[in-house]
């Protein structure tokens, strides 16, 4: 379902209000035409229609109902146009690449890949977690989990892991340069989870490279940031002819929370584009909207939205609302 903030869902309820608003004028002409028209119902025009020689007949026309006949859809054709032409230019302008998160998303049989082209480093909320990971490049890694229940810190660089406990007196840690990691390396994939003594993790902290890959045939999501544009350049992995079992065919990368989707071409060598705005932290579906295949079905992902280091996702970058208004905004 498409989030309730969104151009579409907007766009949805604008065009539905407008068209059931035309349709009342219209039918209800139509029926009251049909019923005061109908056969056998002659009504009395012996005042209008009344025809003498030497004489003009007389005038039958309604000037400000002419008038309003033509301005009123003439006036409704207008502001459908106004919202196609601003909607579409939100949509669909894709922003430039210092602007925006870029993504590389390739369709396979049948799973998608995820390559960034922008690194990103993000952290759980502390203010829901009680928990704050500090990982300077080039310098000691800094963990505070006072006011929660951690107990240990494991630190994976590049698949690596180390594992710390925390200070039981101050809840913190401090991890120097070469007692048991390295300093923090912006081309490494390196990630830090805060868990407590049952295992569960409270708080990840988490640097994704440029160029790593995410797919979802490893049951790995897409992550992406909240509150900047992310813009998507998507292929499908063509035909090989070295594997033979394996054949090009086109996929359709659908984000159905904010209702957009998108063709991936197979032998297209520039790829499509698209482009959405998160404002919302979560997880959420991926799914194919193109035949693609006996597994077709199968070929789903998700995509989990986070707050960039040292940011949240306070920001509403959707389509304002007015007050309480759950329905996407007032008209």
């Amino acid at each position: 379902m498409v989030a309730e903030d969104t151009v579409f869902s907007v766009l949805y309820d604008k065009f539905m209000f407008w068209s059931i608003a035309v349709g009342i004028l219209t039918f209800g002409w139509l029926f009251l035409a049909i019923l005061r028209y109908r056969q056998g119902v002659e009504p009395d025009t012996t005042a209008i229609d009344h025809i003498e020689v030497g004489s003009f007949p007389v005038d039958r026309h309604n000037t400000p109902l002419e008038v309003i006949f033509y301005l009123a859809p003439t006036a409704i054709v207008l502001w459908l146009i106004v919202l196609a032409v601003s909607s579409n230019a939100a949509v669909w302008v894709i922003p430039a690449d210092d602007e925006a998160h870029n993504m590389k998303i390739t369709g396979k049989q049948w799973f998608w890949d995820f390559e960034y082209e922008d690194e990103l480093t993000w952290e759980d909320d502390e203010t829901l977690t009680s928990i704050n990971v500090d990982w300077p490049s080039l310098g000691n890694l800094y963990v505070n989990a006072s006011g929660s229940e951690a107990t240990n810190v494991t630190v994976t660089v590049d698949g690596v892991a180390s594992e710390f406990a925390l200070d039981q007196l101050t809840s913190s840690l401090e991890v120097e340069a070469g007692d048991g990691v390295d300093y923090f390396n912006p081309t490494s994939f390196s990630f830090v989870e805060v868990s407590n003594g049952d295992g569960e993790v409270l708080h990840t902290w988490m640097h994704i490279p440029e160029s790593h890959k995410f797919s979802s045939a490893a049951n790995e999501p897409m992550i992406l940031p909240c509150d900047i544009p992310t813009a998507f350049n998507m292929k499908s992995e063509p035909s090989d002819e070295s594997n033979p079992n394996y054949v090009g065919v086109q996929h359709s990368f659908w984000l159905p929370e904010w209702g957009v989707k998108e063709d991936l071409v197979p032998g297209l060598e520039d790829g499509t584009w698209m482009t959405v705005m998160p404002d919302d932290p979560g997880m959420f579906p991926i799914k194919c909207a193109e035949y693609c295949g006996n597994q077709h079905a199968y070929m789903t992902g998700q995509v989990k939205i986070v707050a960039q280091e040292g940011m949240d996702c306070s920001v509403d970058t959707g389509v304002k609302k007015t007050g309480d208004s759950q329905d996407g905004g007032d008209y």
